[in-house]
């Protein structure tokens, strides 16, 4: 499978992003965040420091400690191997028993049983001191010479290798452990031993003998002298080679013998064997093991000292050190996001409830206030000059409501007091001219219409009358134009029964009638026709529609009535249609009121909205 850069960009890109939001995001997270990072971070740096540092000084002090330990066990081995040299001299340097030697290796084997019984007696005297000597024997081209105790294998095969020293003239040559068995005329001894090898001289004029004298040694005596300096320290293993890489001495018996590749592998018996003498140090992995071996070599002979540590269980201190500082992290890590958490609300808790508080004083609600917690902090202050803007911001508008109203109130009465008086002039001026050209008859119908007219108009003084009451009124009001012109307009008036009582704005249908009396009909004698309907619309309210069959108008110079102005800026003449959809929505509200619908030639529709009130 092949390795997409891009995908790992496009990862790191999203990471990125992710951070940057949260940064970008509500302060609640932003302080979450900081606070973590600010009690976590010295945490970290202390124990990757305190990490580094421990285990530096761990590797120094095991370093120095098996270095020390390692020279130590060497020089024991020394020692002890010198004494096992001096042991042998002594033996080879007595007369009595080197004259033994020469008398048995002349003699027939078979009085080895009773020659050499004296010899037997003098060397058990010698080695009695030493109780690591296991035996001693004496070897040569012709014969097998018993020492202390005679060996069970005497071939050839097994004797040959310790004829070696008549080669090495007058030096010690040494031998690594084997299994040995011994035998007497009682009991047999078996028993892992080394042996020392050195051949005999005359002590006349020192001249061989071609006799070699094997003192075999337990190999427990190695095993101590390593084992005791290891003792205090499970985490380490030391044991002994030679020359050729074979275990001298070894914790588990069964290896003794073998290569050392049985226990540290080809790489170590490299390592170990290809050593340019002295001592060494070096890392080793095997069996999914890192070791650290040090070796040093022995100065009695070939053989070297191996120690061998576990970085795990040199690390073992180290590796503890940091589970207890992740665990201190991890303790630390959640009691940071508590405090976080609890920090980040105690500040955003107050903000979150005054932008709660901002949003409904925003929707209209005045009446909300921020309680204070009475920790005479920043927000307890904010809260307070909240409720202060809140409150002052109430009393304006209720001052500014007050206003209005009476404003309200003031240009309603305006607009009636601008109504009546002009009405009141045309009506008298009608009645004036009647009472002149008819009898008085058609006078007193004139004025009855016009009190009950005045009646309607006047009412007990509300802004608002019923349905019914206002189509009583717009009826007297043509009853009473039926006299100013003389010819007949014909009036249809429909209302649905369930708008009969429901509330109206008053006057709002004479004016328009009005207006269609005055500007729709002209010079027109015959044919007039005004319907006035009131009904229901679902959804909408009360719609009151008055249609004539007038001359019309320009749509624009109908726009104008309702703003009392012309296309060319002039007064259209009338202030009815202005004033009853201003007066309708200074009461009912802004999308209430007129609409003028008009085509010159085809009559004029006027509708009025208003919402249903009770």
């Amino acid at each position: 499978m092949t390795h997409q850069p891009g995908k790992s960009f496009r990862t790191a890109w999203v990471r990125l992003r992710s951070w940057v939001n949260i940064w970008k995001s509500s302060i609640r997270y932003k302080w979450m965040l900081l606070l973590f990072l600010f009690s976590l971070t010295p945490l970290v740096v202390m124990g990757i420091i305190s990490f580094s540092i421990s285990k530096s000084t761990i590797n120094d002090k095991v370093t120095e400690y098996s270095e020390h330990l390692l020279s130590q066990t060497a020089d024991n081995l020394d020692t002890r191997l010198g004494i096992y040299k001096d042991m042998m001299m002594q033996v080879l340097n007595n007369n009595e028993i080197v004259n033994m030697l020469r008398v048995l290796d002349q003699s027939d084997p078979a009085r080895y049983d009773v020659d050499s019984l004296s010899l037997t007696t003098k060397l058990s005297t010698i080695v009695a001191i030493n109780q690591d000597v296991q035996s001693i024997s004496f070897v040569s081209q012709k014969h097998y010479i018993k020492g202390i105790y005679r060996w069970s294998k005497r071939t050839p095969v097994e004797v040959e290798p310790f004829l070696k020293p008549l080669e090495d003239g007058s030096n010690f040559r040494w031998y690594p452990t084997r299994y040995g068995t011994y035998v007497d005329s009682l009991n047999s001894q078996s028993a892992h031993v080394f042996s020392l090898a050195k051949q005999l001289y005359k002590t006349s004029d020192d001249s061989p003998l071609g006799i070699i004298a094997v003192l075999d040694i337990r190999e427990e005596v190695l095993k101590e002298l390593v084992s005791k300096a290891v003792s205090n320290n499970r985490d380490l293993q030391s044991f002994i080679v030679d020359g050729q890489g074979r275990l001298v001495s070894y914790a588990d018996n069964k290896l003794i013998g073998q290569s050392v590749t049985e226990v540290l592998g080809t790489d170590g018996y490299d390592r170990i064997i290809h050593s340019d003498g002295g001592e060494q140090r070096f890392p080793l992995s095997y069996q999914g093991n890192n070791l650290i071996v040090n070796v040093k070599r022995l100065h009695s002979n070939d053989w070297m000292v191996v120690n061998v540590i576990s970085k795990s269980a040199l690390y073992q201190d180290s590796n503890r050190l940091l589970q207890i500082i992740l665990i201190i992290a991890l303790i630390c890590i959640v009691f940071s996001i508590i405090t976080a958490m609890v920090l980040a609300n105690s500040i955003t808790n107050p903000i979150l409830k005054m932008i709660r508080l901002m949003r409904q004083v925003m929707s209209g609600e005045l009446t909300v206030r921020y309680k204070a917690k009475h920790r005479h902090d920043e927000f307890d202050i904010l809260g307070n000059n909240f409720n202060f803007m809140v409150t002052r911001i109430d009393e304006l508008l209720n001052a500014v409501y007050v206003e209005q109203n009476q404003k309200r109130v003031a240009e309603l009465k305006a607009l009636q007091a601008q109504i009546n008086p002009h009405f009141l002039y045309n009506t008298l001026d009608i009645i004036k001219w009647t009472a002149l050209i008819q009898k008085a008859n058609n006078a007193a119908e004139m004025v009855s219409l016009l009190s009950r007219l005045l009646r309607i108009s006047l009412g007990k003084g509300e802004e608002t009358v019923t349905v019914e009451e206002e189509m009583e009124h717009v009826k007297c009001y043509l009853g009473i134009q039926k006299f100013r012109f003389n010819f007949n307009i014909e009036t249809e008036i429909d209302m649905d029964e369930e708008v009969r009582l429901l509330r109206t704005p008053k006057l709002i249908l004479q004016p328009v009638v009005e207006n269609a009396i005055m500007h729709a009909f002209g010079e027109l004698e015959t044919g007039g026709e005004i319907r006035i309907r009131c009904f229901k619309v679902p959804g909408e309210g009360i719609r009151f529609e008055i249609s004539d069959n007038g001359k019309g108008m320009d749509p624009g110079f109908a726009r104008s009535l309702l703003t009392e102005q012309t296309v060319d800026g002039e007064k259209s003449g009338g202030i009815g249609l202005a004033n009853v959809d201003e007066r309708i929505k200074l009461i009912c509200g802004k999308m209430y009121g007129l609409e003028i619908q008009s085509e010159p030639g085809t009559g004029t529709t006027i509708r009025i909205r208003i919402p249903m009130m009770t």
